[in-house]
């Protein structure tokens, strides 16, 4: 049985975590609530704007052409893989990972050759343990999430699709559900075109009047709906990660609760034990005069 010193000396070790899990899980809250706010406002926004580069697709017709509507045989692809920078957020990230290493296990089958750009810490960690090529790794990515950022981001992967040999980008990133629940998904960012042509066939109205004329102005709205799309998986993330967060360290601090809890039972009858001893040894040291 381990001594009383050695059981006090593990009790204060428990008690300093609970105080590090607890002050982890204030921070996080805080945060969560500000990321889970924005997340909220950003999807309506996101919504409309998607409808609208629907309906403009369908009046441009098809004689309009754009390097973001290109669809060309799969042959290479980049996945961007957006994570956190840090851990204490339980399964998030590792969860991420495993859907990513499924979809690149697909692509393979397929004869596709898959590349990889990392947003995050652990992403490019996950691309390095893996062995993939990883391109322009970023950091701090999900810290403060911003549309200047997200342009950024996104004029960077564009460029990759148009000179870069890319057939199809990818975006891998962890939807938010709620503070317990988050889903990690992979969505095919670039080309869009096919993918606006057949989700909103029906509510297309191409008799809408555009000025300077739908051209013009779809080439710009394209650029911005990759950047939109970003900037929402940004804020998706950030809301996940805090949420993570936040739960880990909720049950970080309960599991330390019920490990003092067994630890002061320990302490208890170690004491007992002690106490009890040092009667039998004056007791015996009585009889013995």
């Amino acid at each position: 049985m381990p001594s009383l010193k050695d059981i006090r000396r593990r009790i204060g070790s428990v008690k300093n975590t609970q105080k590090i899990t607890r002050a982890m899980k204030l921070v996080a809250a805080a945060k969560f609530a500000r990321a889970n706010a924005a997340v909220v406002a950003a999807r309506p926004y996101g919504a409309a704007f998607q409808a609208m580069v629907h309906k403009l697709v369908a009046a441009a017709g098809e004689d309009f052409s754009s390097p973001y509507l290109v669809e060309r045989t799969e042959e290479k692809s980049l996945l961007v893989l957006l994570s956190t920078d840090r851990g204490f957020c339980g399964s998030l990230n590792s969860n991420l990972f495993k859907h990513a290493i499924a979809f690149i296990n697909a692509k393979r089958r397929e004869g596709v050759h898959v590349e990889l750009v990392t947003w995050g810490r652990r992403a490019k960690q996950f691309g390095t343990k893996i062995g993939l090529e990883v391109h322009n790794p970023r950091e701090k990515v999900l810290d403060k999430p911003s549309y200047a950022l997200a342009k950024d981001l996104a004029d960077d992967i564009v460029s990759k699709f148009g000179d870069g040999g890319f057939d199809k980008i990818y975006l891998g990133f962890v939807e938010f559900k709620s503070a317990m629940s988050q889903q990690a998904k992979v969505v095919q960012v670039l080309p869009i075109g096919k993918v606006a042509k057949a989700d909103h066939e029906s509510d297309m109205t191409p008799d809408i009047i555009v000025e300077p004329s739908v051209q013009v102005v779809l080439e710009q709205v394209l650029k911005r709906e990759v950047a939109g799309f970003i900037f929402r998986a940004m804020l998706e993330g950030a809301a996940s990660e805090h949420g993570a967060r936040m739960t880990a360290m909720d049950s970080a601090t309960n599991n330390a609760n019920e490990v003092l809890r067994r630890m002061k039972i320990q302490y208890n009858r170690a004491r007992q034990a002690a106490i009890t001893k040092e009667l039998i040894e004056i007791t015996s040291g009585a009889q013995a005069l």
